[in-house]
């Protein structure tokens, strides 16, 4: 028996996700348990092949901590550990570069995601997996050099929320180039690469789950198309990497960002510097 969440599975990659999970050789002979969640918990007739894989479409807002909670209730009565965490769900809000956005988008994809991950630990085993989407954006291009070794040597998550905290303030005090950060516009960036140093500070505190964070690449969702007219990848090849990661074989690595060398790459990515 294998217990899978999906968060944001509702539509774009969590969606295509959630297909490729259920299709996949590894779990062909495997009894299998799916979270399809979103914050509406809709059904979304997400068909299996087998008659004992099973998909439960729960409610889950990874922005509240009372829907967390709620669905961690979920969890415990059924009393199965979770083999796999793929944390999909996130927010862009840069169209609108406001210091209120910018908080809202780092308590969606950075907080939210932490939180998720926090919570289902207590859940895991040996040889469980998190995989968090990241992207390309996470790069520390634009960042002092303050900044970026601060970004790359954190070793705690108290560390982590102080960098959130002073981006949210600069952002508000409109400060962001003078204390070294990227401009307006960029904090789904800077959300997703707090996911990366907190996805390795989580890694070093749990030894035996493997925890690692991914980018998708320029794949065809509405996400995708902010970037541009015409994303060159589908949404099933955008769900290769962090299935790879979810299932298949990563050797064992833990605490690193994967990802092809071209956004429009369409291989099952690799580590990469971030």
């Amino acid at each position: 028996m294998k217990t899978i969440i999906v968060t944001g599975a509702n539509r774009g990659i969590g969606r295509a996700i959630c297909d490729v999970v259920l299709a996949h050789p590894s779990l062909a002979t495997t009894p299998v348990t799916l979270y399809a969640t979103s914050r509406a918990g809709s059904d979304l007739g997400i068909p299996t092949q087998r008659p004992d894989h099973k998909v439960h479409y729960a409610s889950l807002d990874i922005s509240s901590s009372d829907s967390i909670s709620k669905f961690e209730r979920t969890l415990a009565d059924a009393k199965q550990p979770v083999d796999v965490l793929i944390n999909n769900a996130g927010v862009n809000l840069d169209d609108k570069p406001t210091a209120d956005n910018a908080v809202s988008t780092l308590n969606t994809n950075y907080r939210g995601t932490l939180a998720m991950c926090r919570m289902i630990l207590p859940h895991m085993q040996k040889g469980s997996r998190i995989v968090s989407l990241s992207s390309v954006g996470s790069m520390l291009n634009g960042y002092s050099d303050e900044l970026k070794k601060r970004f790359r040597t954190v070793s705690t998550l108290p560390e982590i929320e102080q960098l959130a905290e002073e981006y949210s303030k600069a952002f508000k005090d409109q400060k962001l180039k003078e204390e070294g950060w990227p401009g307006p516009g960029k904090s789904y960036s800077v959300s997703k690469a707090l996911i990366n140093a907190f996805t390795r500070v989580l890694a070093e505190e749990n030894k035996g789950i493997q925890i690692n964070c991914c980018c998708p690449g320029w794949v065809e969702t509405d996400m995708g198309k902010m970037v541009g007219s015409s994303p060159p990848k589908t949404l099933e090849e955008g769900a290769k990497i962090p299935v790879r990661l979810a299932l298949g074989d990563d050797g064992g690595v833990t605490g690193i960002y994967w990802a092809n060398d071209s956004i429009k790459d369409r291989g099952e990515g690799k580590v990469q510097e971030w």
